[in-house]
């Protein structure tokens, strides 16, 4: 009688289970109507969120005041739950055990951990369906909208993103071969502007996809990136562009005296990289760095390609933040404002 019970109770338990088959080709037993979704990965939620927002289950840390003008009241209200983002960090699990959401999301490089180790980070959490999406590449998050879009039951609208997507890293090679050479570009990080990345590592995809030559050449050797190096490695690389992450750093490079030595400087080709709600360029990496992709095509290959970025980026927020992008924001997203 009792095994009659537990195999009728096992039926209604699992009888809207489908078999999901992630981008490791890895299947696990998910329910057919996902309510909520636990994005381990900053850029698993922020795809997520362009994706379906109301399946989002938690964030990996609260937003700051700038990311949140731009984000869903609803969302930003959520519980913080943590997550797997390097420096060590892991997720609440007593939390994750609280919201119970019906899968979590994890990262290629989390992945690396082992299952075993996941698992035991998650505590009593740790029987919730694991599902691994690959986001290193800008490619690769491309492909994974579909994923979560088939997760999400929105596979029409994830397929527009993938659209979007797809058509701006194809633009990017049509552009690349048709331009007459590769600027020389530093990746100025920091507030002294002397951080930057190697042209290996995924923090500067963007000057490599959109056919500019990285001038510190290396090999990276570890994912967090922010390599120090000095002004004097600077001034011999004497970079044509260079593009700034820190506004701090953007507001003096014109008025610094050592830095007008510099091609990039004396030729007024330094560029402020575009931030709102995520930076379009990198740190931290999401669905942004594709209008990012664009605007820098136009800024490595103006001869080539020349962009309206008024309009591609109200078109790209409307798409994918659903919102309507005032001249203001973008004035300020641009840092126009900082000129």
């Amino acid at each position: 009688m009792f095994k009659i019970l537990l195999l009728i109770f096992s039926f209604y338990l699992y009888s809207n289970a489908v078999i999901f088959e992630d981008m490791f080709k890895e299947k696990s037993e998910i329910k057919d109507d996902i309510k909520k979704i636990y994005a381990s990965n900053p850029v698993l939620l922020y795809s997520l969120y362009a994706v379906d927002k109301s399946k989002i289950a938690g964030l990996n840390f609260p937003f700051n005041e700038n990311e949140a003008k731009f984000l869903d009241e609803k969302t930003k209200n959520l519980p913080v739950l943590g997550g797997w983002f390097g420096q060590g960090k892991t997720p609440n699990s007593e939390m994750i055990l609280q919201i119970n959401p019906d899968v979590i999301l994890l990262t290629d490089n989390t992945k690396k951990l082992g299952d075993e180790k996941i698992k035991a980070s998650l505590g009593g959490a740790k029987n919730i369906p694991l599902i691994y999406l690959k986001s290193n590449s800008l490619e690769e998050l491309v492909d994974s909208f579909l994923y979560i879009g088939k997760l999400t039951n929105n596979e029409k609208r994830a397929k527009e993103l993938e659209n979007y997507g797809k058509e701006s890293l194809n633009l990017a090679k049509e552009v690349s071969q048709k331009a007459s050479k590769k600027p020389k570009v530093y990746y100025a990080e920091g507030k002294n502007g002397l951080e930057t990345e190697c042209n290996t590592s995924i923090h500067s995809e963007l000057i490599n996809l959109a056919g500019g030559k990285n001038v510190h050449q290396c090999e990276t050797t570890n994912l967090f990136g922010k390599q120090a190096i000095n002004f004097e490695q600077v001034l011999a690389y004497n970079p044509e562009i260079i593009l700034v992450y820190d506004k701090e750093f953007y507001q003096k490079i014109y008025k610094d005296s050592n830095w007008k030595h510099i091609d990039a400087v004396k030729n007024r080709r330094v560029y402020f990289l575009p931030f709102g709600p995520f930076s379009w360029f990198d740190r931290p990496p999401s669905f942004m760095k594709l209008l990012g992709l664009r605007w820098l095509l136009s800024v490595f290959h103006p001869e080539v390609y020349k962009l309206d970025i008024n309009k591609e980026a109200k078109e790209f927020y409307s798409l994918f933040l659903g919102i309507d992008l005032s001249d203001e924001q973008l004035n300020e997203i641009i840092g126009k404002n900082l000129e």
